[in-house]
């Protein structure tokens, strides 16, 4: 072969050779220009991918929020429930309650004894026996004077006082053993449950049997009508018909108005509500925090007599001072 044939050969094999380059370069350019169209894709669907996790996600997070609200929304649609049961029950008592009462409401007032002759007073005590009584009694026993003590049997009472205030001449009066107006004033049975219970406690401590009573708050109290509508029309009138006498008052030391009263105050208003009357039932308190009605006590004594009052304890024969019955 000639040299001129071999480098016609080398020629057709350099073109042939640069044809298959340009060829494989063009194959690569348009597979790159796919690539990046593939990769554009890529992107744009991992965007779209990105998004719809994100949606996604906040969909969750509302499905769970919509989940608690639904379960809050149960709870409270229980509690309501109870509390509409729970209420329906107390109209369905309240209800029964008013129409066992509504027979009382026609009974007539409590007898009481005839009022006495001559310018009297009986000075009680509520709530006691308590920290006070002792220097009540001291004061009582300076001044020859016999009163009357309306005792109870709960946390602050001092119990234990009743022998003393018996022996020294006082009426034990019954005032009920808890003196929780919801417990006693609940029903009839309530009441003498309560009122047993305080005296079969004095009767042990001092072998009497007392049959002189006042309810709390007075035959004329209204706060018993939450509990029960009529309880005070019955039981002013059941007490009498079982051997008690009860006693309301008819002068009031207002010691009870505020937590502390001042001696001053309890003075006045026990004299100025003495003038002018007959005969006088003072109430005045023997509760822990009534240090200022002993306090009051010597003044109201020397004022009282002054006016030309004697004084007596109360007895079963005794006028009741009857307020009126408000429920």
């Amino acid at each position: 072969m000639t040299r001129k044939a071999k480098d016609y050969i080398l020629i057709g094999v350099i073109i042939f050779l640069s044809i298959c380059i340009a060829a494989t370069g063009f194959v690569i350019f348009r597979n790159y220009k796919d690539l990046d169209k593939l990769n554009e894709k890529i992107k744009h669907s991992q965007t779209t991918i990105d998004k719809q996790t994100e949606e996604n996600n906040t969909l969750k997070q509302e499905l769970e929020k919509s989940k608690q609200e639904l379960e809050t929304a149960r709870q409270e649609k229980a509690a309501l429930e109870s509390e509409n049961a729970g209420l329906k029950k107390e109209i369905t008592e309240l209800k029964a309650k008013r129409a066992a009462a509504s027979k009382y409401s026609n009974l007539p007032a409590a007898p009481q004894n005839p009022q006495p002759v001559g310018k009297i007073c009986y000075l009680t005590f509520d709530d006691g026996p308590s920290d006070n009584t002792l220097r009540i009694l001291e004061i009582l026993a300076y001044y020859n004077v016999k009163a009357t003590f309306f005792v109870t049997d709960y946390a602050q009472s001092k119990i234990e006082y009743v022998p003393q205030i018996h022996a020294a001449g006082h009426t034990i009066g019954l005032h009920t053993q808890s003196h929780n107006y919801a417990q006693i004033y609940s029903s009839e049975a309530a009441y003498f449950a309560d009122l047993n219970a305080i005296s079969a406690k004095v009767k042990e401590l001092t072998g009497v049997d007392s049959k002189v009573i006042r309810f709390p708050g007075g035959g004329s109290n209204a706060v018993s009508k939450r509990y029960c509508p009529g309880i005070m029309s019955l039981l002013t009138r059941k007490v009498t018909e079982m051997g008690y006498t009860y006693f309301d008052w008819n002068v009031s030391s207002e010691d009870a108005s505020a937590p502390v009263v001042s001696a001053s105050r309890i003075i006045s208003s026990v004299l100025n509500g003495a003038k002018n009357k007959n005969s006088i039932c003072v109430l005045m308190h023997d509760a822990a925090g009534k240090t200022t009605t002993a306090d009051a006590l010597p003044s109201i004594i020397e004022g009282l007599r002054s006016q030309g009052y004697t004084f007596a304890p109360l007895t079963k024969e005794c006028y009741g001072y009857h307020h009126k019955v408000n429920n």
